[in-house]
């Protein structure tokens, strides 16, 4: 039998495992490592990379000496925990990647068990890690992030002496944890967003953020001056939570209050924000995207179905989630504990919440 070309371990993996599920090896018995390697036109390094993610889902049985067969009996699933947050705020990303993790689970043939940070810490630390040990799991994914370095979960997780991957981390999060993460680059994501709004001709653009924005405010006037954008400190407008409303809508009322000349954008720290800001601009008339034009990051929260719809700088939460477990059993087939830091991509979904601004406000 023939199979079609596969240069890399994803391909061969990806053969393997619709040959095995379509029953295309009746006898159960995989051909030896280097007639199977050349039926794949890969090396034999590359195939043993695949079979070995292939015997993580329980798809085959490898057994030394004698060969690699297709586990015919009743196939265990294998597991994987997932900390979550104990706040569900809808601000916060958990909720939107979650549903990815569960998604290429599946695929994986790998079942998905959750728990809270608090569950972590309620008991102590040894009988923590022992429940969890007694579990066996393949690995752990963290949705925790913006790490001080001194949190309790830490302790608990490096004991279990499990794979530990943070999917949506900030720079310096592995670090400050010991474990592999994944994660945006910010003073990108920014700069991209502001570039796009550039673009449409914007040049007094106001940023309503939360500590920052993710990147200091002295890197955030330095993007400002790269592309030539008025740089007016009252543009720039912190809110003391990310997540209460009240708060939210006092930097807004701060923002305006303190503006003689209204800006033409407001670039939001996240969709929750640009809530708030829709919430603040109804009640005083302001049209959006004819007076005002709003861009977000985030891309979360059903931007679709606002009124106008809201563009956003999307960080693919599903995507993010279902490259999560693919890194993780990675790291779980190559006994790896640590990985250098992984950038996430992000895109700008274009919705009619931004737009040119009317002439009358250009400079």
């Amino acid at each position: 039998m023939r199979i079609r070309k596969a240069p890399k371990a994803e391909d061969a993996y990806l053969v393997l495992k619709e040959q095995i599920v379509a029953g295309h090896y009746p006898k159960g018995v995989l051909p030896v490592e280097p007639e199977l390697a050349e039926q794949l036109q890969v090396s034999r390094k590359t195939l043993r990379s695949a079979l070995s993610r292939l015997a993580l889902e329980n798809l085959v049985v490898r057994v030394k000496g004698k060969g690699t067969f297709v586990n015919t009996g009743e196939r265990t699933q294998g597991k994987i925990l997932v900390v979550v947050r104990n706040n569900e705020h809808i601000s916060l990303p958990d909720r939107y990647i979650l549903p990815g993790i569960q998604q290429e689970a599946s695929n994986l043939n790998l079942q998905v068990e959750t728990c809270t940070q608090l569950s972590l810490v309620t008991r102590p630390k040894d009988e923590v890690v022992h429940r969890i040990r007694q579990k066996d799991y393949l690995g752990i994914l963290s949705l925790e992030n913006n790490f001080l370095g001194d949190e309790p979960t830490i302790g608990v997780l490096k004991g279990t002496g499990l794979p530990v991957l943070l999917p949506h981390a900030y720079p310096g999060d592995d670090e400050k944890t010991g474990f592999a993460a994944m994660g945006s680059d910010y003073r990108k994501v920014i700069r991209d967003g502001l570039q796009y709004l550039v673009k449409l001709g914007h040049r007094r653009i106001a940023c309503l953020t939360y500590q920052d924005f993710r990147i200091d405010r002295k890197n955030y006037f330095q993007i400002l001056e790269e592309l030539g954008l008025d740089m007016s400190p009252e543009l720039y407008q912190k809110s003391s939570s990310y997540m209460n409303h009240d708060l939210i809508l006092a930097a807004i009322r701060k923002l305006f209050d303190s503006t003689e000349k209204r800006p033409t954008a407001i670039f939001c720290f996240s969709d929750y924000f640009a809530l708030c800001l829709y919430e603040y601009l109804e009640q005083h008339q302001i049209r959006i995207p004819e007076d005002l034009a709003v861009l977000s990051t985030g891309g979360m929260i059903g931007c679709d179905f606002l009124t106008p719809p809201l563009s956003a700088i999307d960080f693919d939460c599903l995507g993010i989630g279902r490259a999560a477990v693919r890194n993780l059993m990675e790291m779980r087939q190559k006994n790896e504990f640590t990985r250098p830091f992984a950038i996430t991509p992000h895109f700008l979904t274009e919705r009619e919440s931004t737009r040119k601004p009317p002439r009358s406000t250009q400079p």
